[in-house]
This record gives C-alpha cells, sequence and structure tokens, in this order.
C-alpha cells in the first residue's frame, strides 16, 4: 500500500501565509522530533526512512522552508529510534544535546550546530531514561539513568565541560525530579 505523506509548515501569523519544509524525495517518510532553533530562524527534524533504519538529523531555513544542512546520519541494520528532539544547551545557542542509542545504549551527545559530534556526555552499559534539564547556568544537565541497576531510577547531572556525572540519590528505588 502507498503510505502517507508528510509535510511541516509554518503559518506566519503576520501575514497568514504558510511556508512548507522542502524535505524532498522519497515523499514517504517519518518527520519527527521537530524543535525550533532558540533564535526561531532554524527548524530541525529527524528524517527516518520507512524502513527506519537511516536517520538524517536535517536543518531547514524556517523562512524559505530550504534545506540548510544536514547534520549528520545513523544507521543500523534493524533500526534507528529517534524519540527526542534537539535540546539546546542553556546560555549557549551553538550546541545541542542529542539522544541516541548508536552504541546501544540511550545516551548523551554534545554537538554543535554545524554537526560537529563534540563529545559524548554520558556512556555505559545503561540507560539515560529522561532528561530533566539544565541547571541556571546551563553548566550541568540533570538526567535520570538506570545506572547502576535497571530496577532503580536515579538522578544524575553531568557537566558539560569536565564530564563529570555526579549521583544525586542514593535510595534504592524510582527517583524522579
Amino acid at each position: 500500500e502507498t503510505s502517507h505523506e508528510v509535510t511541516i509548515g509554518i503559518y506566519d501569523t503576520k501575514t497568514a501565509k504558510t511556508v512548507y519544509l522542502k524535505t524532498g524525495e522519497p515523499k514517504d517518510k517519518f518527520l519527527t522530533n521537530v524543535a525550533w532553533s532558540p533564535d526561531g530562524r532554524w527548524i530541525y527534524v529527524a528524517e527516518l526512512n520507512r524502513g527506519q533504519n537511516r536517520m538524517k538529523l536535517n536543518r531547514y531555513d524556517a523562512l524559505s522552508g530550504n534545506l540548510d544542512k544536514t547534520l549528520f546520519e545513523e544507521t543500523h541494520p534493524k533500526y534507528v529510534e529517534p524519540q527526542n528532539p534537539v535540546l539546546f544547551v542553556k546560555n549557549k545557542p551553538n550546541q545541542f544535546v542529542w539522544q541516541s542509542n548508536r552504541d546501544g545504549y540511550n545516551h548523551l551527545y554534545l554537538y554543535d550546530v554545524s554537526g560537529k559530534l563534540l563529545k559524548q556526555l554520558t556512556k555505559g552499559n545503561w540507560e539515560v531514561t529522561n532528561v530533566i534539564g539544565f541547571d541556571e547556568k546551563g553548566e550541568n544537565l540533570f538526567f535520570v539513568s538506570t545506572h547502576p541497576t535497571p530496577m532503580d531510577r536515579h538522578i544524575y547531572s553531568v557537566n558539560l565541560k569536565n564530564d563529570k556525572t555526579t549521583r544525586h540519590t542514593s535510595a534504592q528505588g524510582m527517583h524522579s525530579a
């Protein structure tokens, strides 16, 4: 059967006109994890093929709808599963955090807006299950994890400058913030 074709439109409330992102061919693909840049100039979209084994993180011009750049691609023989949009670093609009299962576990990666991987922020045989957010200065990113055991959920933070990870909960069980 023919798959549905998804479009993303940007409606300008001043001009009452809609600009559609020019996402190209093939038309039958998933457009997911849509996010605006902090300045509103760009729209970031994870484009996933119908086979769900290749994802491209694309940046589009919000005024024209034109593709500006593919920042990076992820592939996997079985599937790629992008579930979260880019998260811009507080007070650093030229950097964002991307969540990915590329190493077999959901972890956090720091990129610049050109698509250059700056570093992997979390790693190990455990999952980041939820991102809570940044501290006031944007130096530490708080998250919930299955570390050290998948039966628990603990709150951690990672310092974006020195990569130091700190556990903020100690009692066994499920923690949230």
